[in-house]
């Protein structure tokens, strides 16, 4: 992936690693896990903002459920 491309989640797809950031784009909340860029819904923002700097689990499956692994 290069620095522009984004991932976006499918339906039963999950994200593992360390959350290194998120910022607003207008596109949406772009959210920094391990190396992966994601490409988020801006409602998740508030779940993010404090895990930032942990490693966690996201999951797509009927929404987002987000998991704190530490």
């Amino acid at each position: 992936m290069t620095d522009h491309e984004q991932y976006r989640m499918a339906e039963f797809d999950e994200v593992l690693g360390h959350l290194h950031s998120i910022h607003l784009t207008e596109y949406g909340l772009l959210a920094l896990i391990g190396e992966i860029q994601v490409l988020l819904p801006e409602e998740l923002a508030g779940k993010l903002e404090g895990l930032i700097g942990r490693r966690l689990s996201l999951l797509r499956l009927d929404g987002y459920r987000v998991r704190c692994l530490e």
